[in-house]
């Protein structure tokens, strides 16, 4: 439904949770034969939950027939009972309801039919969980079989060049880089993150490390491979940190050995006055000197790479000691498997999610710089959000005409969470408020999305959180807690089903496309064959390039099963650039403007932004060591957590990225759909997924977020202010877990909390 603004006056509407009694849906259920018919007179969706003889709780969608939705009960004798409630979604408040649990005994006289308002969920539930097993499939309005999920990528597909390579004379090992303001350990400065202006210019490189005494022999070579000529560019080896923090043991220069490749060798440990064995731990520096005259600065570092010597790869390292001494961090924190970034040294806590992936391989190290200048590119006047870089004019006059976004970064600042405004009623910035039809499908008048902006006119619509709902309640000691969801108001348009979502962060996206279909499809038990309450489903999508059955992964509702897709889906509703992917615009009758089909982002280009969202290194888990820390690991499993953030995956042998290929990752994600209950429910269903199921979004980095975002919010709408009420909101599959949480004392709390933000 669209509403339309007359004259000067400016509908604004408040999308409030109001209970009407008088509006209230007529449920019961009808005998036939060995069966029951179980409904609710609504044509919008509509759960049943029950029990047949005191069994597991079973969750189901209803279908819509004859103008009801009905469910029906099979294989029932004379004096079986069927304990049963529903929860649906009640159009004259706009929220879900529950209705109270009712008991049918099959053979005797039915309860009458009868008005049940239910109880619009406030988020609040400390008694019985609100669902348990889903056996069943959602309606969602031309949604695609599970059952028919075709894998990404299997043993026929192109593989990227590995980037160690094990040979009779050597291990080889080939890592790329970007140039960096300061060494790694410097106090004065603490400044290793950030990106320099020009960054995408000559200012890539990648190093080989050739390790013939692995095999034997009594050196190791370090060719150094640039994108533009050096002068006098230096090598250091085996760390010192004794008279300076950028001391090395070992201090040379490489020797050019042809356009824009060097070389350098070591065959002696001077950090222990012996010959290079297996084992030893050699860490390496590059300085970085652009030969003059070049167009900005010349002089750089690169960053510090542990290598262990006979093992081949770069390992992930902490510091230890006065000095930071490099040492492998134990794999319990490779949290990205070998993308995971060595423990910082830079004072700099925004940049924790924009760094590339430590076993960055060459053939990636540029177009990753390339990618990242276009999610920094405003797609209307091609300027880059950072100072000191020129427009990337091949991309300017691209935006719109109806967009939510000027450029990526725009939203995904820092590549962090989202935050809500810190003030009402101000158009949302860091949303995306998708719409469509109760069954999932288009919304014909607005397409997809709203989008609140646009390059000239008067926009589609505008979207504002026009206040906030609280509930209260108490943990088990007695302390009490607050909880609070957004109230959001419309301007122009006022869409029946809509589903308002806040920027995920973007680390770790390539790593969960690389988890193969069959270990994400082991995870999920949609019947709750094991009777834990908890039915992980898989999300099936359409693939927009193939038209074939993917399993979906990226999004709040697991929508796309490509980070490549994703990302074509995002330039394409959020900022009105089309692709070859989404050649035409998301817009619908009401809009003007956007008809037709292009390609506006080449597929270079999207290649390019595609591989650097998906080569962000993992930052590493933190306190290792710390006991609260890990009393509250303890906790998360004995609470249940860990049934659907499982912490540990390992992805496929065949993705093309040889950084992502065979990695052990820690995630925390079962990629999987679960009815979290009616508080965290909204009306429109997407694909597999109803109102009320959700992805399990990873908890890698979570603990970073602050410091990322420059605040804390969690969640699909950013509703929870700290990962205690986002805990608290849990209900449905995460309802027992909650309640565990409520019930531990305010020291296990904590203990849970410290856990959590060391991921």
């Amino acid at each position: 439904m669209k509403l339309h603004s007359s004259g000067a006056a400016i509908l604004l509407v408040a999308a409030v949770l109001l209970a009407s009694n008088s509006m209230a849906a007529t449920t019961g259920v009808t005998p036939s034969g060995s069966s029951a018919i179980f409904y609710v007179d609504t044509t919008s969706w509509a759960d049943i939950h029950y029990k047949v003889n005191g069994g597991a709780q079973l969750n189901v969608r209803m279908t819509v027939t004859q103008n009801r939705n009905q469910f029906t009960v099979t294989g029932l004798s004379s004096g079986n009972t069927v304990d049963y409630s529903f929860t649906y979604w009640d159009t004259s408040c706009n929220c879900a309801r529950d209705t109270a649990w009712a008991v049918y005994t099959h053979g005797s006289t039915p309860p009458d039919a009868g008005v049940d308002a239910g109880t619009p969920d406030a988020g609040v539930d400390a008694g019985t969980p609100d669902a348990g097993v889903d056996a069943g499939t959602p309606d969602a309005g031309g949604g695609v079989d599970a059952g028919n999920i075709v894998p990404l990528f299997n043993s026929s597909t192109s593989l990227e060049p590995a980037t160690v390579q094990n040979t009779a004379q050597a291990i080889i090992t080939r890592v790329g880089e970007r140039v960096r303001d300061r060494h790694a350990r410097e106090f004065e400065f603490q400044a290793y993150d950030h990106y320099l202006s020009l960054y995408f210019e000559k200012r890539t490189f990648y190093v080989e490390i050739i390790d013939e005494v692995a095999k034997g022999g009594s050196q190791i070579k370090v060719n150094l491979f640039t994108t533009a000529p050096h002068s006098g560019t230096n090598f250091r080896a085996f760390f010192r940190g004794i008279n300076t923090s950028a001391e090395y043991f070992h201090n040379g220069t490489f020797t050019q050995t042809g356009t824009n490749t060097y070389t350098a060798s070591v065959n002696y440990n001077a950090k222990e006055s012996r010959a290079i064995k297996i084992g030893d731990r050699m860490e390496i520096e590059v300085g970085v000197f652009l030969t003059q005259p070049v167009e900005g600065r010349f002089n750089y570092y690169s960053r510090a790479w542990l290598y262990m010597v006979g093992q081949g790869g770069i390992v992930p390292f902490e510091g230890q000691g006065s000095t930071r001494d490099s040492f492998p961090m134990p794999e319990a924190g490779w949290s990205g498997g070998r993308t995971t970034l060595n423990a910082p040294f830079s004072d700099e806590p925004d940049n924790r999610f924009i760094q590339m992936a430590l076993n960055m391989a060459p053939v990636n190290t540029q177009t990753f710089v390339e990618g990242r200048r276009i999610h920094h590119t405003d797609f209307g006047n091609g300027s880059h959000s950072e100072p000191n870089n020129p427009a990337l004019t091949e991309h300017q006059n691209k935006l719109g005409p109806d967009y939510v976004s000027r450029s990526c970064v725009a939203c995904h600042v820092q590549n962090g969470r989202g935050l809500p405004p810190t003030t009402t009623n101000t158009t949302l910035s860091n949303y995306v408020v998708k719409v469509g039809k109760s069954n999932g499908a288009i919304d014909p008048s607005l397409g997809f999305k709203l989008q609140p902006r646009r390059t000239s006119g008067t926009p589609e619509a505008d979207v504002r959180i026009s206040g906030w709902t609280t509930t209260s309640g108490t943990f088990k000691d007695g302390s009490a807690y607050q909880l609070r969801r957004p109230t959001y108001s419309f301007l122009n348009v006022i869409p029946t089903n809509y589903s308002a979502r806040i920027t995920p962060q973007l680390v770790g996206m390539g790593l969960l496309e690389a988890v193969p279909e069959s270990a994400i499809a082991a995870l999920a038990d949609p019947n709750d064959s094991n009777g834990d309450g908890v039915s992980g489903r898989l999300q099936a999508v359409r693939d927009p390039e193939t038209g074939v059955t993917r399993l979906g992964r990226f999004g709040w509702k697991a929508g796309s099963a490509r980070v490549k897709h994703q990302v074509a889906e995002a330039l394409n509703g959020d900022m009105g650039v089309t692709s070859s992917i989404f050649p035409t615009l998301d817009c619908g009758t009401s809009q003007t403007g956007c008809s037709g089909s292009s390609t506006e982002l080449d597929a270079t280009s999207l290649d390019k932004l595609t591989r650097y969202v998906s080569l962000l290194g993992v930052p590493a888990r933190r306190d290792l060591t710390n006991t609260q820390a890990l009393q509250g690991e303890t906790l998360f499993k004995n609470s249940g957590c860990d049934k659907c953030h499982t912490p540990t995956l390992t992805t496929s042998a065949y993705h093309p990225h040889a950084e992502l290929r065979s990695q052990t990752i820690h995630a925390y994600t079962d990629l999987l759909l679960h009815d979290m209950g009616t508080g965290l429910a909204d009306n429109l269903p997407e694909g597999q997924a109803s109102g009320a199921e959700w992805r399990t979004p990873p908890l890698w980095g979570i603990g970073l977020t602050a410091g990322v975002s420059g605040g804390e919010a969690y969640l699909h709408d950013g509703r929870a202010r700290t990962l205690s009420e986002a805990i608290l909101w849990h209900g449905g599959e995460g309802e027992a877990a909650k309640q565990k949480f409520i019930n531990l004392s305010a020291a296990e709390r904590e203990a849970l909390l410290k856990f959590l933000k060391s991921l």
